[in-house]
């Protein structure tokens, strides 16, 4: 053997596989370069100018559940009756073109959109992260349901948010027990009934969680969920989604 061979067992240098990373990276970003989903160029995964595309929640919402009002406060239901979570996070409205791509990601396989909407829910909120809930716990999937799907897009987005602001995902801790129907078309009542005995909990959880979900409609499943959270001592519930399905601007409640 040549005296300048490696002697077995020699480890390469961390900085040595470093830069092999970094060069790979560099040459399959130019190999692949990122393009925005929705108009093709070239850049990011979602260009700026698709991104202001993206209806916007106002800056007068329901301090719980994200509905619009005209003046800062409580909706009128939530003013009566408070949900059983402490705060929706959400910059979007559930509406073209926002509305297709979502669609797209959850119903039709397309996947690629996973990155170009958590980034850019993200993103909205200047780098930080919305709260810091001490786990993330994405709403689950039946397990018939998951196969015919073969992904969860909640659980895609959790673990995108928790790489980014290091939080613990615990998609475990949460499970569906019934295969209910498509909540799509169906009234906030048939929605409760629908999501009746639904979930399960299991192992403990931490104070402050933050449930993630991909469109919040009537805030149904989040209550559902959120009820079962309080049962378990959970002090604090948040709720992270991707955009919030309304039909008009409410007026304050006086």
């Amino acid at each position: 053997m040549s005296s300048s061979s490696p002697a077995k067992g020699t480890s390469i240098p961390l900085s040595v596989l470093q830069l092999i990373y970094r060069n790979s990276q560099r040459i399959g970003q130019w190999l692949f370069p990122e393009h925005c989903r929705s108009c093709g160029v070239i850049g990011a995964a979602l260009c700026s100018a698709c991104a202001s595309d993206w209806p916007r929640l106002p800056d007068a919402v329901c301090s719980y559940c994200a509905l619009p009002l005209q003046a800062n406060g409580d909706c009128p239901v939530c003013s009566v009756e408070a949900p059983p979570y402490d705060h929706v996070y959400t910059p979007f409205v559930y509406a073209e073109p926002l509305s297709t791509a979502i669609l797209a990601w959850k119903f039709h396989q397309r996947l690629d959109w996973t990155r170009a909407l958590a980034q850019t829910w993200a993103e909205t909120w200047g780098g930080q992260a919305p709260s810091r809930p001490e786990c993330l716990l994405p709403v689950p999937l039946h397990a018939l349901r998951l196969r015919e799907r073969g992904y969860n897009q909640s659980l895609l987005l959790a673990r995108h948010w928790g790489k980014r602001w290091r939080i613990p995902v615990r998609p475990a801790a949460l499970r569906r027990c019934r295969n209910t129907r498509h909540q799509t078309g169906l009234s906030a009542a048939a929605r409760r009934e629908n999501l009746d005995a639904a979930f399960s909990l299991h192992g403990k959880l931490p104070a402050h969680v933050a449930i993630v979900d991909d469109v919040m409609t009537t805030g149904t499943t989040a209550a559902q969920i959120s009820e079962l959270l309080r049962s378990a001592g959970v002090q604090r519930i948040d709720v992270w989604v991707l955009a919030r399905a309304l039909r008009e601007v409410i007026p304050t409640h006086a």
